[in-house]
């Protein structure tokens, strides 16, 4: 057995003796990253992670299902979009990428359904890498899991967090500006964070021994841990527990409550099979992808409420016009908006206005 070897086994067993719940989500985290480092060094010896499938992004956003194999990935897909996945009755159904395009509210959205990650994919096995290089382009993870076998989420976390894929967490803000000498100086301006010690620590493995860091969150030792892996990547989820017509519904309302309060995450429990719950899923995969409804309305015409544009959640005014003519917008002088985010109907508002779901909006351009 090697050294990272032996060291993997140490850490791992003292993963496994730990129980997942609130109060040890910080340890629990700072294992999951020595772990994924030492399988990233296991995998570079080996050659490296190979390369990925390749995937064209298309309508409005993009969601990728993922989960373990036979946790009926194939058969949602097919449920809630045009797409005929090759479904079969055992393991290893989904070999390739299968698009499908979810329509609702106008939007178009699509759904990637990719191949059911093994245990050990962080480590080269299956197709961990290529399933890997889809959830990086996606816009929201949707975490499949058989409501009979809950315990699989905390493995599948851990393999995504090995294939450098944080849920649910954005890029810690936290900036390190790197010197010749003078050691190393933290700032925390009423923040929480880790002692100097432990920050040093960390920086010191990747020939860090000068410089300031400074802090513009409260943070903890994983934070900077992840703040140092440039390849990690941070995707929005949820998790969708299926196969609830094979249990009773108050155990499947337990374990929806049980993997919410250990994880943070929202989980929707469906039936792919039977469509149960799966117009109360198609809101809750729009709402996360946080789109919105803009209808335009010409200067003296009227509106066209059949097809709303898309657009992301903050958008302004001039997003909009550079999102129908990126040349033209540049001619854009105001709007004059109804709705949401107006105090009256055709009130006149500028270019940074911040539009709201369901806003009218017709755009007012120089004559030249």
């Amino acid at each position: 057995m090697s050294d990272l070897e032996g060291k993997l086994k140490e850490l791992r067993e003292e993963y496994a003796k730990t129980k997942h719940n609130k109060a040890t989500n910080k340890h629990l985290g700072i294992l999951r990253r020595k772990i994924a480092n030492i399988k990233k060094d296991m995998v570079k010896k080996k050659g490296g992670r190979g390369t990925g499938f390749a995937v064209k992004k298309s309508g409005d956003a993009t969601a990728v299902l993922v989960g373990f194999p036979n946790a009926g990935k194939s058969s949602l897909l097919t449920v809630i979009t045009n797409a005929e996945s090759r479904i079969a009755a055992y393991a290893f159904t989904t070999l390739e990428v299968i698009p499908g395009t979810m329509t609702y509210q106008g939007a178009q959205i699509q759904i990637l359904d990719v191949p059911g990650l093994i245990e050990g994919a962080s480590e080269g096995k299956g197709s961990g890498a290529k399933v890997a290089s889809v959830i990086r382009v996606a816009d929201l993870l949707l975490i499949m899991l058989d409501v009979n076998k809950p315990e699989g989420l905390y493995k599948l976390l851990d393999e995504l967090y090995g294939l450098d894929i944080r849920i649910n967490k954005t890029r810690p803000n936290i900036l390190i500006e790197q010197k010749a000498t003078g050691g190393l100086e933290i700032e925390k301006i009423n923040h929480k964070t880790p002692s100097k010690k432990e920050i040093a620590e960390v920086l010191n493995q990747y020939g860090i021994y000068n410089g300031k860091v400074i802090f513009h969150q409260d943070a903890d030792i994983e934070d900077v841990m992840e703040l140092m892996d440039p390849s990690m990547v941070y995707v929005k989820a949820i998790i969708i527990l299926n196969k609830i017509d094979s249990v009773d519904s108050s155990y499947a309302q337990g374990i929806k409550r049980e993997l919410e309060n250990s994880t943070g995450v929202k989980v929707i429990p469906i039936s792919a099979s039977q469509k149960t719950n799966i117009e109360e899923l198609k809101p809750k995969i729009f709402g996360e992808l946080e789109l919105m409804r803009i209808y335009l309305k010409p200067k003296d015409g009227e509106v066209d409420f059949e097809k709303p544009l898309i657009m992301k959640k903050g958008a302004t005014v001039y997003d909009v016009a550079k999102e129908l003519h990126s040349k033209a917008a540049k001619n854009l002088r105001y709007a004059y908006i109804s709705g949401k985010s107006a105090k009256f109907t055709n009130q006149r508002l500028g270019r940074e206005h911040v539009l709201l779901d369901g806003d009218c909006i017709t755009l007012i351009y120089d004559k030249s």
